[in-house]
C-alpha cells in the first residue's frame, strides 16, 4: 500500500482577499484536464449570481428545468436520493440527457467532522491502465444498459460502452454506473448486455470493487467555501452516507 499513487485532486490555496473572478476559468479547467480535479481554497466568498457570470461569461453551461445552478441539499420530500442523507452510487452527470464536461461544486455548508457525506471521486483512466491484460480484453466487450423513470430532472433508457476514449485526452475512459437498487428513490437498473442477470450481477459487482480500489479513489471531505472542479469524462463519482444528521449544502453547475 506504502508503494500506491493516491490519487488527490490538485490544491490552489489563497488568501481570503483573494476573489475567484481573478482566475481565467479556461486555465483553471485546462489545469483540470491534467490533474481530474481541481480544489480551490480560502477565495472569497462568492454569491450564486456572481459564480454563475463568472462561469456562464466564459464558458457554455448545462442547464436544466431548473436553470443552470442545482442547490444540493438535503430535502424533506425528495424525490431524488440525491437529496437524500444517503449513498449515492458511482456514477457520470447527464447520462440520461447531456453530458457535461467539467462539474463545478461550491460548499455553503460543509458536514460537521465526522458525519459522513464526502463526496468520492473514482479515476477511469488509472483503472484501465493498471487493469491487467485479461480484464482488459473482457471490459472491451461489455456494453452495459442503463435506465431510471423520469422522477426527478433526468431519466429514461441508454447503452454504452465500457471503454471509451476522453474525447480531449484521447485517454481511454470507462463508462460504468452502480445500479441504484429499488430500496432507493429513483432506482437505475444497470445490466451487462448479452449476459444473464446472475452473470451480469458479478461483472458489476467486480467491476464495481475495481472501481472502489484505494489508488483510484479520492473521498473528499468538504470544507466551507470550497470550489470544486473535477473532470466528468475522466471521473465517477458519487457519496458516501451520512453517519449522523448532518446540514451540507453544495451549490453545482455543469459545464460543456
Amino acid at each position: 500500500m506504502n508503494n500506491l499513487k493516491l490519487f488527490n485532486p490538485y490544491l490552489i490555496q489563497a488568501d481570503t482577499n483573494t476573489n475567484l473572478t481573478a482566475l481565467p476559468l479556461k486555465k483553471l479547467l485546462a489545469q483540470v484536464t491534467h490533474y481530474k480535479i481541481v480544489l480551490l481554497r480560502g477565495f472569497k466568498p462568492l454569491e450564486r449570481d456572481a459564480l454563475l457570470n463568472y462561469c456562464q461569461s466564459q464558458a457554455q453551461l448545462l442547464s436544466w428545468e431548473f436553470g443552470p445552478v442545482m442547490e444540493m441539499k438535503v430535502d424533506k420530500q425528495p424525490k431524488n436520493y440525491l437529496f437524500t442523507e444517503g449513498d449515492v452510487p458511482l456514477h457520470w452527470d447527464g447520462a440520461f440527457h447531456r453530458e457535461p464536461r467539467f462539474l463545478l461544486f461550491n460548499c455553503l455548508q460543509a458536514p460537521k467532522i465526522g458525519s459522513g457525506g464526502e463526496t468520492v471521486f473514482v479515476n477511469t483512466e488509472t483503472v484501465w491502465h493498471t487493469a491487467n491484460e485479461s480484464q482488459k480484453n473482457e471490459w472491451q466487450h461489455y456494453s452495459l444498459s442503463f435506465h431510471t423513470e423520469k422522477l426527478a430532472h433526468y431519466g429514461g433508457s441508454i447503452t454504452r460502452n465500457l471503454i471509451n476514449i476522453h474525447p480531449h485526452t484521447k485517454q481511454v475512459i470507462l463508462r460504468f454506473a452502480e445500479p441504484v437498487g429499488e430500496d432507493y428513490l429513483n432506482p437505475v437498473h444497470v445490466k451487462i448486455i448479452g449476459k444473464s442477470e446472475d452473470e451480469s450481477n458479478a461483472i458489476l459487482s467486480s467491476l464495481s470493487q475495481s472501481m472502489r480500489m484505494p489508488q483510484h479513489i479520492y473521498q473528499h471531505e468538504w470544507q466551507k467555501g470550497d470550489l470544486l472542479i473535477a473532470d466528468n469524462f475522466s471521473l465517477l463519482h458519487g457519496r458516501n452516507s451520512f453517519h449522523r444528521h448532518s446540514p451540507r449544502h453544495l451549490r453545482r453547475i455543469q459545464i460543456l
